[in-house]
This record gives structure tokens, sequence and C-alpha cells, in this order.
């Protein structure tokens, strides 16, 4: 995939939310944004969840690439874990248009970070269960038609 052209931006000047994620990633790498996912992450993954369908799916695909390249700061490794998870399965939920064509390369992302927890600093208590979540995932995924 390619950095969304302005047209695949489409009106987003006409939503708040869609423009200030224009403003931020429009015309940028993947590779480009990924110090803006470093300095915050769940700010970053608020802005995925208001982007046109085109842009949704190239940089989320970025921010897979974020959270599975473990470079992480601080807190960000838990909040980065939990903030995919979430995403993924809210437009599994909500959206499923936007994320269908780019979840067989998710997918692998969403099993290694439900199986690997720990290694995110992700408490259970606070984050909830990966393992749950990915089960959530899966069923919308195998309800939408998918394998």
């Amino acid at each position: 995939m390619s950095v969304p052209t302005e047209a695949e931006w489409g009106e987003y000047q006409a939503e708040l939310d869609q423009n200030y994620a224009h403003d931020l990633f429009a015309g940028r790498t993947n590779e480009e944004m990924l110090p803006h996912f470093r300095e915050n992450v769940i700010e970053r993954t608020s802005e995925l969840r208001f982007m046109p369908e085109v842009p949704f799916q190239y940089y989320v695909l970025g921010f897979r690439d974020f959270v599975m390249a473990g470079e992480f700061e601080g807190l960000e490794a838990s909040d980065a874990a939990s903030g995919f998870l979430g995403l993924v399965l809210e437009k599994l939920e909500k959206q499923p248009q936007f994320i269908l064509p780019v979840m067989p390369q998710l997918l692998p992302a969403t099993r290694h970070i439900a199986a690997n927890q720990a290694s995110y600093d992700a408490d259970e208590s606070i984050y909830g269960s990966f393992p749950k979540k990915l089960k959530q995932i899966e069923a919308l995924y195998a309800t939408l038609g998918q394998p």
C-alpha cells in the first residue's frame, strides 16, 4: 500500500477529528509516523478511529508495525498493545468494511499480542484479558464470513 492521496482522505474538513488526523498523518509514510506513535500512542490510536477508510487501512498497518517492533518507552507497551487490540475489535464491531481488507495482515499480530500479554506489561486487572479479546476478534471475524 502507498501513502493515501488527498482524494482518499475525502471530505475530512467537515469532521473535526478527521481534520486533526489528516493534519498529523496526511502525506506521511508509516515510518515517518513512528515517532508520533512513540510520543503519544493513546492519542494516535484515537486518531486512527476517526480516519476515512483508505487512510485507516494504511496507517493501521503502521500501528501494527509499531506495536510488533516492541521499541517502547515507559508505560507505552501496555497502552500500545491494549490500544491495538481494542481498535481491531472496535472496527470489526462498528465498521467492518474499514478493517476486513487488512485483517489478514493484522491477525498474526493480534494473536502474538494476545499470547504475550505479560511481555507488554499489561496487567490483566487494568487492561483486561488479551486472550479473551482475541477470542472476540476471531469470533467476529468468523461471523463476518472470513476464515
